[in-house]
């Protein structure tokens, strides 16, 4: 067993109650974590002692002090906190959350003692490479099972990061390390630097008066499943507000996992808070959209293929492929003439170009910077998938159009980068762009949101009906926005 060596560390063989210590396992800001050995059970045990490096210094073998007067406030709130922390989570039963035994208060701090676990951080294991799906699903829905259930108790983790993910030796994942006592050091003491994970943190750690929920772990679990297919973390979130060039995962990972997993994960990594997932369950349920195009070997046994059985199963699906559509179309056009014809010129209708879908973009800023909704309605088609509304007409689309301009009656959109297209599943073509808008309402009674401003990205599926295209789907999400002041 490696021993790793820390000069501020209770020293080897000291007896802390009945726990024997036997080496430092880790450390970091706020404090150290032994391997020791419980003298009654004789068993290998974890315990981290509370010893943020910045308020507090060891005197002696064993006692621990605030490091100034000043310091007293901030490190007696971060040891409450702490101690919060490991009553919390030992009423937590799961095989993938660490398991706290026990706290106790000794040398003026405190110790909590939680389950040894052999194995080996997801850090280290993403160093060899990155995972493939299978794997990556096996790490993460074990422990959107544990957050699920922590959430639920109105507590969040807030320090979500390969290094604090320890794999066992079965390759099972266990989350280690709550970040409460950090956090609290962090709202009293404002040293904002000191108790985030750059590249794992979203932008309301950064700020002490956005609110943290789930969506808060969303995003740093969401960063770790980047880093594992990418083998490195994300961009620190206060870069990526001054200029958002990072890959998304979609592009990274395509051709190697789903695309629901990919989309996922660039869900999760929104800047805005309200972009993103708001549970666990949301995020799930994105994750696990589709099943798995490709079973893994584990599911394909439970499967086994017969030939024979497989081939007139084949052809009868092959009779049904062609047969169904063409008494369906006939029907169709005998309740309703035309249908047919109309079918067949989109079968044959040219494909969408990108200098075509540049001029409806175009037309689109155009409409809103005129606040011309009855522009707008034009670019759109009679039956629309619009927004949370799901499938309606156009006099829906009409009234949030009119809502939206009564709200802000000055709007400006600009494009912000490249514009990808690609078939869509439901036929035409999908559209994404990302673009920047400011919104303006002189009139607004509350001077502190007259304006807004930020980044979105927006995602249309567009179909040709006739010699024009319509818009058939959208939807947008926002990435971040601020509020000015006029």
């Amino acid at each position: 067993m490696s021993r790793e060596h820390h000069r501020n560390a209770l020293p080897e063989s000291f007896q802390l109650e009945e726990y024997l210590v036997d080496s430092v396992l880790g450390h970091g800001g706020f404090g150290i974590t032994y391997l020791a050995k419980d003298t009654n059970l004789e068993q290998w045990v974890a315990i981290k002692e509370y010893l943020p490096n910045d308020l507090a210094v060891r005197e002696g073998l064993s006692t621990v002090y605030a490091k100034s007067t000043t310091d007293e406030t901030a490190f007696d709130y971060g040891l409450e906190r702490f101690i919060l922390e490991a009553r919390t989570l030992a009423q937590f039963h799961h095989p993938n959350i660490v398991r706290v035994i026990r706290y106790f208060k000794a040398n003026r701090t405190a110790y909590m003692v939680m389950e040894y676990i052999e194995g080996e951080s997801l850090s280290m294991r993403i160093k060899r490479c990155p995972l493939n799906e299978e794997e990556l699903l096996d790490l993460v829905l074990p422990l959107l099972d544990g957050l699920e259930k922590v959430h639920a108790a109105g507590f969040l983790h807030r320090d979500i990061k390969p290094a604090n993910i320890i794999l066992r030796l079965d390759g099972s994942p266990v989350l280690l390390d709550f970040g409460a006592a950090r956090l609290a050091i962090g709202q009293r003491t404002t040293d904002l630097t000191s108790i985030v994970t750059p590249g794992y943190a979203p932008f309301e750690q950064y700020d002490s008066k956005s609110p943290q929920g789930p969506w808060t772990d969303i995003y740093s679990l969401g960063a770790v499943m980047y880093c594992a297919i990418t083998g490195k973390a994300p961009p620190d979130v206060i870069g990526r507000y001054k200029r958002d060039n990072m890959p998304r995962a979609e592009e990274i990972g395509a051709g190697k996992y789903r695309l629901q997993i990919l989309r996922a994960i660039d869900w999760a990594l929104a800047l805005d808070d309200e972009a993103r997932p708001r549970s666990i369950v949301e995020w799930r349920e994105a994750l696990l959209a589709e099943p798995l195009e490709i079973l893994p070997p584990r599911l394909q046994k439970a499967f086994p293929t017969h030939q024979a059985a497989y081939r007139w199963f084949s052809v009868a699906m092959l009779t049904l492929a062609l047969g169904v559509p063409t008494l369906y179309s006939i029907y169709l056009e005998i309740k309703a003439p035309g249908t047919l014809k109309a079918a067949v010129a989109e079968w044959f209708a040219p494909e969408i170009n990108e200098q075509e879908i540049r001029d409806l973009i175009g037309r689109f800023f155009a409409a809103y910077d005129q606040a011309n909704v009855d522009e707008l309605l034009v670019l759109y088609s009679e039956t629309v998938d619009y927004y949370n509304f799901g499938k309606v007409d156009k006099s829906t689309v009409k009234g949030d159009k009119i809502s939206y301009f009564n709200r802000w009656p000055q709007v400006h959109f600009e494009l912000a980068g490249k514009i990808d297209f690609s078939p869509a599943p439901q036929g035409g073509q999908r559209v994404i762009f990302d673009l920047l808008f400011n919104t303006n309402n002189p009139h607004a009674r509350d001077s502190d949101s007259r304006s807004k401003k930020g980044k979105a990205r927006h995602e249309w599926v567009l179909k040709r009906e006739g010699s024009a295209l319509k818009i058939i789907m959208e939807r947008q999400k926002v990435y971040y926005r601020h509020e000015k002041a006029n």
